[in-house]
């Protein structure tokens, strides 16, 4: 971090005219002489005069902390010095000096100066060239950086945007005016300090830990600050107090990254297997699960139900001697994903005294305002309890010299404000986060010896966490290598330095400031050899390959940065662009969509063109964005594939997925294909490359075709193949839509209702334990089936259950399909409005997912009842909507006749006897060709309901006892009711135990209406 100030003559062609060339010289060389005095009284290096300018940089050789400010210091001491040289100049020869400044802050490349090279390079000296020309005679324009990192007293006014020559993007400049008492620097807490002040806030944390105690309820708490007020330190005291008394908690810490090498969940897996380290825990399945996936690589597998299940189990265990504190450091970083978690195991945690305790900076309540509510707001420590803390950090006693009222003022009560003003002694001139703290760091670097210096560049590569092994491995070139001993002194000496600290058996970065700074301090090309090299570290291969892929991808950038396109850097972004894509497959297996989609999209940004591994990760990212409901962007990408893929060529299983998915998400793709079709076109390709994954969603897409049809035998054949595949897949979604699919075949296909529900039961307590995603999907079907054989209460418990796992499952399609089924179970209970308000919240919620299957249901079975109450016309309203989506020949039988039905009641009703007559007369033809006695008994029973509006009484008195035999064959309670109440209506009853086989013709004239 340097500091860059241009200076130059306004007007000096002028100048030449009106002095001879000796004066003239003797006059530049005065102002030249003067100028570099002011630069290097601020300890500036004048770097060369240009003509009639100076450039000077502050940083080199030396950085400073205050750089910047010493920088506006001299610009401002160079104006004043002008002032006094003019009026003497005018005195004697009669002319006036003007000059204008521009000053700008930012990173640069620096080294010796040489005839052929300057001492720095880079965009921040470009930028202050153009601010001291764009500057007016005698003004001093600085940058936003500089006026960022010279601290408070710096007095400007805003000039406005500039238009600078080679920049595309406008410029904030500042006019200098003047400059006020400076003020101190930000700076990184140590904590192996006795505890200062806080007692309100300790008070807060004890109150929420014995209200967790006192309930049994979890909680959360959220402890809010900027950066160095101590939520760390504060928590640390807190559990350290509440551990040395009986019955105190245990607890767990976890911290969250912002490098995007961690899996979404990693923080909460880290606080996890922190509290399981506490302490003996007993083997349990649960366990066992959560070291499958949480707590094996951060990612919520088998999927974020079982995850959070077996999680909230495992804690409630842990609670047995006491309360439990899991703390998650840094949520400022934490992905979405986690927040999500989080909620669910907080409902799901109803009997465990359980406290959630985040901590975080205020950026997390811009994005998640709810969090901010009952936070815990940590502000800055009173002047007293900062002079303790003063008298901690320095070993000296209360009683001794006390502490500079200005460093009170600079510190405003902040923590890590005072230590590093007090650690860097009297470097106490800049206070602005981030760049004072950059620069306060960087000169703190700058005067460690070589060694020291080495050692945190290496280790700044690794991020916040390294050990001495990795550091020996990572050293690479005999240049850096050192001994074992050379390497734990060296580090020890930064714990001195308090630039690290111990942790466990490696190190830590005092603060993740602190890693940033030191990392933005070494060459690209350092960089870029570090990171290739890290990869061969066994640390950070069994990290995965989303670490190995994030150290190839920098790698890759810093090389072609610096120019290099050689094959050597090619080969770096096809390696990064592998690891990131098996990154990004293996996130998307275990339920990580968040992660995965990051992963997956930095992965085809690094793949060329025809290379392999590209489609398939495209794929798999159109995919993924769907499923995030991203839908347009997952759509156009899938289509990109399909378009990009040849047929017969080697991405054949990849296009395969891609059109099944296209067509399952409503855009077809190639046609008017439906997902039935494009499955019976893809599955042929599943099978030959033994693609498990593919299979099973080809198989529920035939599946479900078969359903529509009324053909559950053979839905069910599939369906069975469909959830054998996922389960060898371990697709978990998968898996929950077959079994979802087995249970509406239940209800609706030829198994009586007492078979049904113990099939149902059967696959609830093979399949369902510790798997909400099924659990809810058959619980649907199955309190459909406990209403056909008037099981109210049965029916009730398994949409309660259902409605409660759909809240905490969070899915959208649930919004439709939840209330479907209960408003079935409503209208099979005689609840019909009820019902009615149940059906249009499902159609309602359907037409916003773009569901078309979920519609027609909705708006199918709501007309049905509408129908039922007499308002024939309202009934036929609501059809309007389901006739028009599809043309007849196109439409399944099962909805056919049960369309053709309804629509045989309302031409009855208007007196369209031959129309009424053809229409019921083909919905019974059609439902005999289903295995559904649902359909069957509905067709029947409409053709007995519109031949008495006909009529007709013998017709419908056969009618309506076929439709009884229909449904008590089924065991549908209800319809079988309606049946029989529906031929004891009929003054001619059917002859016998058997219903005539009646049948509207559809001969004849319509009646009149």
């Amino acid at each position: 971090m340097v500091t860059l100030l241009f200076c130059d003559l306004v007007g000096s062609t002028a100048l030449s005219g009106a002095l001879d060339a000796e004066t003239l010289r003797s006059v530049t060389l005065r102002w030249f002489d003067l100028m570099r005095q002011r630069i290097e009284e601020q300890g500036g290096t004048v770097e060369k005069f240009i003509g009639d300018a100076v450039m000077a940089v502050f940083g080199v050789p030396t950085v400073r902390e205050d750089d910047a400010r010493r920088a506006v210091a001299a610009a401002l001491a160079m104006r004043e010095a002008l002032a006094g040289f003019n009026a003497r100049l005018e005195e004697a020869v009669g002319v006036r000096l003007e000059m204008r400044i521009g000053v700008n802050t930012g990173q640069a490349v620096t080294g010796s100066a040489t005839l052929r090279q300057a001492m720095v390079s880079g965009e921040v000296v470009n930028v202050a060239a153009r601010l001291e020309q764009n500057a007016a005679a005698g003004e001093i324009l600085i940058g936003p950086d500089t006026l960022a990192a010279a601290g408070p007293g710096v007095r400007t006014t805003e000039t406005g945007p500039l238009s600078l020559k080679g920049k595309s993007d406008r410029v904030a400049a500042h006019r200098l005016l003047g400059l006020d008492e400076e003020d101190g620097p930000e700076s990184l807490r140590r904590f192996d300090l006795g505890f200062v002040g806080r007692t309100r806030e300790l008070g807060l944390l004890e109150a929420a830990l014995d209200r967790v105690s006192r309930t049994g309820r979890a909680e959360r708490l959220v402890v809010g600050g900027e950066a160095g007020q101590g939520k760390t330190r504060l928590v640390r005291e807190w559990l350290h107090r509440s551990g040395e008394r009986d019955g105190g908690p245990r607890h767990g810490v976890g911290r969250c990254r912002a490098r995007g090498e961690q899996p979404s969940l990693g923080p909460l897996a880290d606080a996890v297997a922190d509290l399981l380290g506490t302490g003996p825990a007993a083997p349990s399945p649960d366990l066992d699960l959560l070291h499958q996936g949480l707590l094996l690589d951060g990612t919520p597998n088998p999927s974020p139900a079982d995850t959070c299940a077996a999680l909230a189990r495992v804690l409630a265990g842990a609670c047995g001697t006491g309360p439990v504190v899991l703390v998650v450091d840094d949520c400022h970083w934490a992905a979405q994903p986690l927040f999500g978690l989080l909620d669910r195991l907080l409902c799901a945690l109803t009997d465990a005294p359980v406290l959630i305790v985040l901590l975080s900076r205020p950026e997390l309540f811009d994005a998640r305002p709810e969090l901010a509510v009952d936070a815990l707001p940590l502000g800055g420590l009173t002047d007293a309890e900062a002079r303790l803390l003063a008298v901690e950090l320095t070993g000296g006693s209360a009683t001794g010299e006390p502490l500079d009222p200005r460093i009170l003022a600079r510190v405003g009560g902040n923590p890590l404000h005072l230590e590093q003003l007090l650690v860097a002694g009297d470097h106490l001139d800049a206070d602005s986060v981030p760049l004072p703290l950059q620069a306060l760091i960087g000169a703190r670097i700058d005067a460690l010896d070589a060694p020291e210096q080495r050692a945190l560049g290496l280790a700044s590569v690794l991020g916040g966490d390294f050990t001495t092994d990795e550091l020996t491995a990572l050293a690479g070139h005999p240049a850096e290598a050192w001994t074992a001993s050379e390497l734990r002194s060296t580090l020890h000496r930064l714990v001195r330095h308090r630039l690290v600290r111990p942790a466990g058996t490696g190190f830590r970065f005092a603060g993740g400031l602190i890693q940033e700074v030191v990392y933005a301090s070494q060459s690209k090309q350092d960089r870029a050899d570090r990171h290739e090299r890290a990869v061969r570290l066994d640390s950070v291969r069994a990290r995965g390959d989303a670490a190995i892929g994030a150290h190839l991808e920098q790698a890759h950038r810093y090389r072609v940065e610096l120019g290099a396109q050689d094959a050597h850097t090619d080969a770096l972004r096809r390696r990064a662009a592998d690891a990131l894509a098996e990154a990004g497959r293996l996130a998307l297996a275990h339920a990580d969509p968040v992660w995965a989609a990051d992963l997956l999209s930095r992965a085809t940004g690094r793949y060329a063109a025809g290379e392999p591994g590209r489609t398939a990760a495209r794929r798999r990212l159109g995919q993924t964005l769907l499923d995030l409901g991203r839908g347009a962007e997952g759509r156009a990408l899938l289509e990109d594939v399909l378009a990009e893929t040849p047929d017969g060529g080697p991405d054949l299983v990849e296009a395969a997925h891609a059109r099944l998915a296209l067509a399952s998400a409503g855009r077809p793709a190639g046609g008017d294909v439906s997902p039935a079709e494009a499955a019976g076109a893809t599955l042929p390709v599943f099978v030959a490359a033994g693609d498990e994954l593919g299979q099973a969603r080809a198989c529920l897409r035939l599946a479900q075709r078969a359903q529509e049809q009324g053909r559950h035998r053979a839905a069910e054949r599939l369906l069975a193949r469909a959830l054998d595949h996922a389960v060898r897949a371990g697709a978990e979604p998968e898996q929950a839509a077959a079994l979802g699919a087995m249970g509406v075949s239940l209800w609706r296909g030829p198994h009586p209702v007492p078979d049904a529900v113990a099939r149902c039961r059967a696959l609830l307590a093979d399949q369902g334990a510790g798997r909400r995603a099924v659990r809810l999907t058959l619980n649907c079907p199955l309190a459909v089936v406990l209403a056909l054989h008037d099981d109210r209460d049965g029916a009730r418990a398994c949409l309660a259950e259902a409605e409660h796992l759909a809240k905490r499952l969070g899915y959208a399609e649930a919004d439709a399909f939840l209330p479907l089924f209960t408003g079935t179970v409503a209208a099979l209970d005689g609840r019909h409005d009820e019902a009615l308000l149940s059906l249009e919240r499902a159609a309602a919620a359907a037409r916003n997912l773009g569901a078309a299957g979920l519609l027609r249901s909705a708006l199918l079975d709501a007309a049905r009842i509408r129908l039922d109450l007499g308002d024939w016309r309202a009934a036929h309203r609501t059809l309007a909507e389901p006739e028009a989506d599809r043309a007849e020949a196109a439409r399944p039988r099962a909805e056919s006749a049960d369309l053709d039905g309804m629509r045989a009641r309302i031409a009855a009703a208007r007196g369209q006897a031959a129309t009424a007559g053809r229409l019921a007369a083909r919905a019974l033809a059609t439902a005999t060709r289903t295995d559904s006695p649902i359909v069957q008994g509905l067709a029947a029973l409409d053709l007995a309901r519109t031949a008495l509006a006909l009529g007709r009484p013998a017709e419908a008195a056969g009618a309506a006892a076929r439709a009884r035999r229909r449904f008590a064959a089924k065991g549908h309670l209800p319809a079988a009711r309606q049946a029989e109440a529906l031929v004891a209506r009929c003054p001619v009853r059917p002859p016998g135990h058997r219903p005539a086989d009646g049948r509207v013709t559809g001969a004849g004239k319509e009646a009149p209406r």
